[in-house]
């Protein structure tokens, strides 16, 4: 599911040294796919900036983890690329439906 598979990421970035500091931390270095992931992650994570708003502009400035969240929120599709995923907040919007946090 890409929406565990971003919590995780999130996790990851948040818990960077407990997590490289555990046991299970010898498999996550034997995948050079993951540990590619993982440092595109790390470096990208306190390069945005906030967005608040539902504007285009916000949409392509949120990590693809909110804007899943957000998709998910309305019952849209969470898969695919991350400008997909702002082109499926941006339709919605088009179309009259709310895309906060919603409630």
């Amino acid at each position: 599911c890409a929406m565990l598979k971003e919590a995780a990421m999130d996790y990851f970035v948040t818990n960077s040294v407990e997590i490289m500091a555990s046991e299970g931390y010898k498999d996550v270095k034997e995948s050079p796919d993951i540990l590619q992931e993982l440092l595109l992650a790390m470096s990208a994570g306190g390069k945005k900036r906030p967005a608040n708003g539902n504007s285009n502009s916000d949409f392509k400035r949120m990590r693809v983890s909110t804007l899943r969240q957000k998709l998910d929120k309305k019952g849209l599709d969470v898969d695919g690329s991350k400008d997909m995923l702002v082109a499926r907040l941006e339709n919605a919007v088009a179309g009259g439906e709310d895309t906060g946090s919603g409630g």
